[in-house]
C-alpha cells in the first residue's frame, strides 16, 4: 500500500521526532557522566538523528518549533554532565541577599554564622567545583542568578528551571534572527538547513539548555548585535549595548574587538569599543568594590594558568617540557599562549576580509591554544559558522563529547587517545575545507 508523499513526509518527521527525544530523555534525566559508555552511545544516536533531522525539515517554522520542543523537554532535568550550576546557584543566593558574590570566598563564607540562613542545604557548597576561587562570572549572568535564586528560594530544582528559563529564551531569540538573516540572505551560508543545523544539534541542546551554561546567553546577544547593525548612529549604540551584555554574560566576545575595529573603520570601531567599555562599567557598578579587579582577575588568571582539560596544542607543548625540564610548564606556556593568541588575534583581524570567517578563526585559535577546554565551549564555534560555508565545527560538536571519558572514575583520568582522535579528525576536515576555499584574504566584493 502506497502512502501519499505528504503522509510519508509527516510519518518520517514523528517517527524521527520521537527517537530523538527518546534518546535525549534517556541522556539528559537518566545518563551520568561516570557512564560513558552509555553517554558515548546515546549521543551518537542523537547525531544520527541530527543529520536525518537536518535533511528531513524543509520548513522554517517547524524547524525552530521542533527545536525549541526539543529543549523543553530538558526543562526539568537536573543536570549531571556538569557541575558548575551549584556555582550559579550560590552567586545567586549570595546576590539575592545583598552580598557581593565577587568579594565573598565560599571557603571562607561557610564558616560564618550567616552562611545557612543565606544558602540553605550545605551539600551545595560540598558540591561546589571551585570553592576556594572567587567567582568568574560577569555581572549580567550574576544578575541571572540572583533573580533565579530570588524565585526560588531554598529550592534548588526551582533555581534550575528559572535558570533554565533565561537560557531557554535565549535559544529561541537565536533561532527566530537565524531565521530572520536567513530569510533576508545576509552573509549566511547557501544551505538553506542553516536553521536546522542549530536547531537540533545535540550539542547546543545538551550543553546549554540542559546543562545550564550560559554560551547560549552570549552568542545570541552576540548575534542580535549583527543583527542590529550599525549604519546609523542610534543603531551602533544599541549594538555596542547589546555586545556590552554578551561580555557581561562571559568575557569571551573582547576577543572580537580588534576585529569590529578593523572592519568597520578605525575611528567608529574606536567609537564602537568606548561604549561597550561604558556599558561594561554600568554593569559593574552595582558591584563596585576596591578589591573587585584584584579578586575577579586572580581567579581568571589562575584558570589560565592551573587548570588544563581535553586541551590540543598545549597538550602537545606540554610533552615537550616534560621532555626538556621534566615538569609541567603550564605557568610559562600559559602567558606564551597567550600572547600568540593576541598577536595573531591582530594578524587574523587584518588579513582575513570577511567578517564571519575572520570570526571563526578567531575563536578556533582561540581554543586550540587554550589549556582548558569544555565541551560546551564548541557551542559558540557553531554559532559562528552558521554564518560560514564551513562545517569542522559541527565535526567538533560530536567529536569534543569524548572528553567526558575523562569522569568515568573519581580521579578524572583523560583518555589522551580518545583526546587525539578528537582533535585529528577535527583538523582534517578543517584542512580539507580550507583547500576548498580560494581567495580567504581577499574581499570578495573586490
Amino acid at each position: 500500500m502506497k502512502y501519499p508523499i505528504h503522509l510519508r513526509d509527516s510519518l518520517l518527521k514523528i517517527g524521527l521526532i520521537t527517537l530523538f527525544s527518546c534518546l535525549l530523555i534517556n541522556l539528559g534525566y537518566f545518563t551520568q557522566r561516570q557512564s560513558f559508555g552509555q553517554l558515548i552511545g546515546l549521543y551518537t544516536g542523537l547525531f544520527v538523528l541530527y543529520y536525518c533531522l537536518i535533511y528531513t525539515f524543509k520548513n522554517a517554522r517547524e524547524t525552530i518549533i521542533t527545536g525549541i520542543f526539543f529543549r523543553i523537554l530538558l526543562l526539568f532535568a537536573i543536570p549531571a554532565l556538569s557541575d558548575d550550576f551549584y556555582r550559579f546557584v550560590w552567586d545567586g543566593r549570595l546576590l539575592s541577599h545583598g552580598l557581593n558574590p565577587y568579594t565573598t570566598l565560599p571557603a571562607e563564607f561557610v564558616q560564618s554564622i550567616d552562611f545557612k540562613p543565606i544558602i540553605g542545604d550545605k551539600s551545595i557548597f560540598d558540591k561546589l567545583n571551585s570553592p576556594n576561587y572567587y567567582t568568574v562570572y560577569p555581572p549580567l549572568n550574576q544578575f541571572i542568578f540572583g533573580i533565579s535564586a530570588w524565585l526560588s528560594p531554598n529550592n534548588l530544582w526551582l533555581n534550575v528551571i528559572f535558570l533554565r528559563v533565561f537560557i531557554l529564551s535565549a535559544e529561541v531569540g537565536i533561532l527566530l534572527i537565524i531565521a530572520k538573516l536567513s530569510a533576508k540572505k545576509i552573509k549566511l551560508s547557501s544551505n538553506p538547513k542553516v536553521i536546522a543545523l542549530y536547531a537540533f544539534n545535540p550539542l547546543i541542546i545538551i550543553e546549554l539548555c540542559g546543562n545550564l551554561h550560559f554560551e547560549g546567553v552570549v552568542m545570541f546577544f552576540v548575534v542580535w548585535a549583527f543583527y542590529v547593525g550599525i549604519k546609523e548612529r542610534f543603531q551602533l549604540i544599541i549594538s555596542a549595548f547589546l555586545f556590552a551584555c554578551a561580555v557581561c554574560v562571559k568575557l569571551l566576545p573582547l576577543i572580537f574587538i580588534p576585529l569590529i575595529i578593523k572592519k568597520i573603520g578605525f575611528k567608529k570601531g574606536i567609537w564602537y569599543g568606548a561604549l561597550v567599555a561604558t556599558f561594561c562599567g554600568l554593569f559593574f557598578l552595582p558591584f563596585l568594590d576596591k578589591a573587585l579587579i584584584e579578586k575577579l582577575f586572580s581567579s581568571v588568571n589562575l584558570y589560565f594558568q592551573k587548570f588544563e582539560f581535553n586541551a590540543s596544542i598545549y597538550y602537545l607543548l606540554r610533552e615537550v617540557g616534560y621532555w626538556i625540564w621534566g615538569y609541567n610548564i603550564i605557568g610559562f606556556l600559559g602567558k606564551t599562549l597567550a600572547f600568540i593568541t593576541f598577536s595573531s588575534i591582530i594578524l587574523i583581524s587584518w588579513k582575513v576580509k570577511d567578517i564571519h570567517q575572520a570570526a571563526l578563526f578567531i575563536l578556533t585559535l582561540y581554543f586550540a591554544m587554550a589549556t582548558t577546554i569544555h565541551p560546551w565551549y564548541a557551542t559558540n564555534l557553531l554559532v559562528i559558522a552558521i554564518f560560514t560555508n564551513f562545517r569542522y565545527p559541527i565535526l567538533w560538536s560530536y567529536t569534543v563529547f569524548f572528553s567526558y571519558a575523562a569522569y568515568q572514575t573519581d580521579l578524572y583520568q583523560e583518555n589522551l587517545y580518545l583526546v587525539i582522535l578528537e582533535y585529528v579528525l577535527v583538523l582534517g576536515m578543517m584542512i580539507y575545507e580550507l583547500k576548498q576555499v580560494r581567495n580567504l584574504f581577499h574581499d570578495k566584493s573586490s
